[in-house]
C-alpha cells in the first residue's frame, strides 16, 4: 500500500512523527512549507513544496496522485487539496483522499460566510472518496459530520507529541510552580493569569513561570515585574524538558485553541492541567480523564488553581492519571493503529 502524506511543516513534533509512524510503516511524505513557527534543529531529505516553481509543484502533486493509494493532505483549504480533489475527480482511478484536521467546528455569525462555508465544506465533505481523520473525537469529528461527511469516513487520527520526550520520575518542588508554555499574543490570556496570580498567590508559597515569546512578551513583562513571575522567553529542547519536570501544574487560558500540543506535553511530563473550554485538547484529554480542570471563565481559573495548590493529594492523583494516559492511552500506537484502520478500510 502507497501512502503519502503532505505535512504542513518540519515542525519537531511532525518530525517526531514521522520518525515514529511513517518511517517504520515505509509511508512516504513532503512538506508544505519549509520553515517552522515550532522549533526544530532536524532537516529532512524531502521536497518542500514552496521551494519549487508553480509548474513543478503541479508535475509533483499530479505524480504523487498518479503514483500513491492512499493519499493524506493536512487541512482543507489549500491549493494542494483542492487540485488532488478534482485530479481524483477526473480520474478513471480513484482513491481516498484523507484530510488530517485538528479544526474545531466553529458555526460563522455572519450569515455570508456561513452560506458560503457550507457550500464549500459540503461539496467537498459529500464526496465518497474523502476521509475525514480527526485531530479530536469531539467537535473536530463534528466538523466533517455538519458539513456532511458520513460517518463511517471520520476517524479519530490523535494530536501527538512524542511523549516519551517529556515522561518523567515526576517529583513535586516546595514551592507549587505554575506553568504557562505558548505563544504571548492576546487569545492566550497571559494577562489574566498573571492577574489572578497576583491576586491570590503573593503572599503564599508559590511561583508562576511565562515559556513563550510573541508580540505581547515586553508588555506583559512591564506590566507583571513581579517577583514570583519569571518570564523565560522562548525556550526549547533540555531546558524546557526541565522546566516541565521542576513545576507543578500547568495553566492553559487560551480562548481560540484548535488543540494544544502544550497540553500534551504538559500531562506527559505529569503535570495536572488547568484548561479553558475554547482548548480543543481538554474534551480528549482533561474531560472525564481526572487529569485536571476545564474551565469557563475567570473565576473559575483561580478557584481550579487555590484547589490544587491546597490539596495535595488532589495534586498527585491528577498526575499520575497524567501520565497513565499519556503512556497507555494516546500515544503513536493509537496514531498509528486508527491510521492502518482507516486506510485498510478504504482500500478494500
Amino acid at each position: 500500500m502507497k501512502v503519502f502524506n503532505y505535512f504542513v511543516e518540519p515542525a519537531s513534533y511532525t518530525i517526531d512523527l514521522v520518525h515514529n509512524v511513517y518511517d517504520p510503516n515505509k509511508f512516504d511524505y513532503c512538506f508544505i512549507k519549509s520553515d517552522s513557527l515550532a522549533e526544530s534543529n532536524l532537516e529532512l531529505n524531502k521536497t518542500y513544496l514552496d521551494k519549487l516553481s508553480f509548474f513543478k509543484k503541479i508535475k509533483f502533486i499530479y505524480s504523487i496522485h498518479k503514483e500513491k493509494d492512499f493519499i493524506i493532505i493536512n487541512g482543507y483549504n489549500n491549493y494542494i487539496f483542492v487540485l488532488t480533489f478534482f485530479l481524483n475527480v477526473f480520474s478513471t482511478r480513484k482513491k481516498p483522499i484523507a484530510i488530517e484536521s485538528d479544526t474545531k467546528l466553529r458555526i460563522p455569525s455572519s450569515f455570508i460566510k456561513r452560506f458560503f462555508k457550507r457550500i464549500y465544506l459540503s461539496f467537498f465533505f459529500r464526496n465518497k472518496y474523502v476521509i475525514g481523520l480527526a485531530g479530536g473525537s469531539k467537535t473536530h469529528k463534528d466538523l466533517f459530520r455538519f458539513y456532511g461527511m458520513n460517518e463511517d469516513r471520520i476517524i479519530l487520527i490523535p494530536m501527538m507529541v512524542n511523549n516519551d520526550k517529556f515522561l518523567n520520575e515526576k517529583t513535586f518542588p516546595n514551592t507549587v510552580t505554575f506553568l504557562y508554555v505558548g505563544r504571548l499574543i492576546s487569545t492566550k490570556n497571559v494577562d489574566v493569569l498573571c492577574e489572578k496570580f497576583i491576586k491570590n498567590f503573593s503572599e503564599l508559597n508559590a511561583k508562576l513561570i511565562i515559556v513563550g515569546g510573541g508580540k505581547n512578551y515586553n508588555k506583559l513583562t512591564e506590566r507583571f515585574n513581579h517577583p514570583k513571575i519569571d518570564f523565560k522567553g522562548k525556550v526549547f529542547g533540555t531546558y524546557l524538558l526541565e522546566i516541565y519536570k521542576d513545576s507543578s501544574v500547568f495553566v492553559f487560558p487560551s480562548t481560540w485553541e484548535q488543540w494544544g500540543l502544550v497540553v500534551n506535553e504538559a500531562l506527559s511530563a505529569s503535570l495536572p492541567v488547568i484548561a479553558h473550554s475554547e482548548v480543543g485538547a481538554a474534551h480528549d484529554l482533561i474531560e472525564g480523564r481526572g487529569t485536571g480542570f476545564i474551565i469557563d471563565n475567570w473565576v473559575e481559573l483561580e478557584d481550579k488553581m487555590l484547589e490544587l495548590y491546597n490539596n495535595k493529594s488532589l495534586l498527585l492523583r491528577y498526575s499520575e492519571n497524567a501520565k497513565k494516559l499519556m503512556v497507555k492511552k494516546w500515544n503513536y500506537k493509537l496514531y498509528e493503529d486508527n491510521l492502518i484502520e482507516i486506510i485498510n478500510r478504504s482500500c478494500n
